[in-house]
């Protein structure tokens, strides 16, 4: 996902502990933490000029960006939260015909990184929990809400196959995948299901079963291989002296990687070496890129942002946190931003 509606990113200035400025911004995936106002105009409704603080990856760094315009209100597409954008884009939506409630969205577009001139790419959204809506902006005057045989919520993000030419989601339980085949007549976009099959299914601990929850996501690496992935948390609390239960939050514990077969649509097989890919979990749509075009990420990993923030090595079930960046980092914008892509 390259382009944000962007009232989604309401961010406020927070203190980052070891933040440099880098004239080489990250090309890698990276996370945006906050931002940091230089200059406002003094008009009302004016823009204002700002500098943006992200968590590299790769480098395990905080960078900061140039300064960069950012208008007081923007409700449209923009790509304005990519470092490496010098002159950010802004491309109109049209009236979705309601208010969603609360105003949190799950984004998909066709095409990573619309060129310029490129005006023929679909967006697709998850505003409410039984529809997924799409519209192609540079043509449409609406929106088309399409609706789901079972609620979106909580199941997967978006994601947008390229391989395919259609946008997947998994159901509440990661039974089945959903799945919306781009066509020309608007009037036979249809949702299709197929059912999930999981194979060599990994034994897990009891324990972990009772005391974690777990997610699904799906995600599609560059050569076009088809991931599911299981994201294990559980939920962990400080205590006070009384013994009363204070700070809950969630913390990673495993994932679980699978990998859809060739000859089979719908089997997913358990793997643990995903080779020198890594694969980028947040609340946006899945991420996979290749390690070795990005010296400094760990191949065979998953790096993610929420239940904390770090990494997981495939091979040894080990999760790595980044610190000094801490949980309260993740409140702002927990979406992982690919700056080239």
């Amino acid at each position: 996902m390259s382009l944000f509606i962007s009232r989604v990113r309401n961010l406020s200035a927070c203190r980052v502990v070891s933040a440099r400025f880098f004239s080489s911004l990250p090309e890698s995936p990276c996370f945006l933490l906050s931002d940091k106002t230089v200059k406002e105009s003094r008009e009302e409704g004016g823009d204002r000029i700002v500098r943006y603080r992200i968590f590299d990856a790769r480098t395990e760094q905080v960078v900061t960006t140039s300064e960069k315009k950012l208008p007081k209100e923007l409700i449209d597409l923009t790509d304005l939260y990519k470092p490496l954008v010098s002159s950010p884009r802004v491309i109109p939506l049209p009236s979705l015909g309601f208010y969603p409630h609360p105003f949190t969205t799950e984004l998909s577009l066709s095409s990573s990184c619309p060129d310029q001139d490129q005006e023929d790419f679909t967006v697709a959204a998850k505003f409410c929990g039984t529809h997924i809506s799409v519209c192609k902006p540079f043509f449409d005057l609406e929106w088309i809400h399409i609706a789901t045989s079972l609620p979106l919520v909580p199941a997967s993000e978006l994601m947008y196959s390229k391989r395919d030419k259609a946008f997947y989601f998994t159901s509440v339980k990661g039974l089945y995948i959903g799945s919306l085949h781009l066509s020309d007549n608007k009037k036979k976009n249809k949702i299709k299901y197929q059912e999930v099959r999981l194979c060599n299914f990994p034994k897990i601990p009891g324990e972990m079963l009772d005391r974690c929850f777990a997610s699904k996501h799906l995600v599609e690496s560059p050569s076009g291989d088809l991931f599911l992935v299981k994201w294990y948390a559980q939920c962990t609390h400080t205590k006070e002296d009384n013994g009363e239960a204070e700070g809950i939050h969630s913390k990673t514990r495993r994932f679980m990687v699978f990998r859809e077969e060739e000859k089979s649509r719908g089997y997913f097989s358990y793997t643990e070496d995903i080779g020198d890919l890594c694969i980028f979990l947040s609340k946006g749509e899945a991420l996979c890129v290749s390690s070795s075009m990005y010296p400094g990420l760990k191949p065979n990993s998953i790096y993610y942002i929420g239940h904390g923030l770090g990494s997981y090595d495939l091979a040894s079930g080990s999760v790595y946190s980044f610190e000094p960046l801490g949980a309260t980092m993740l409140n702002h914008a927990p979406f992982w931003i690919h700056s080239v892509i």
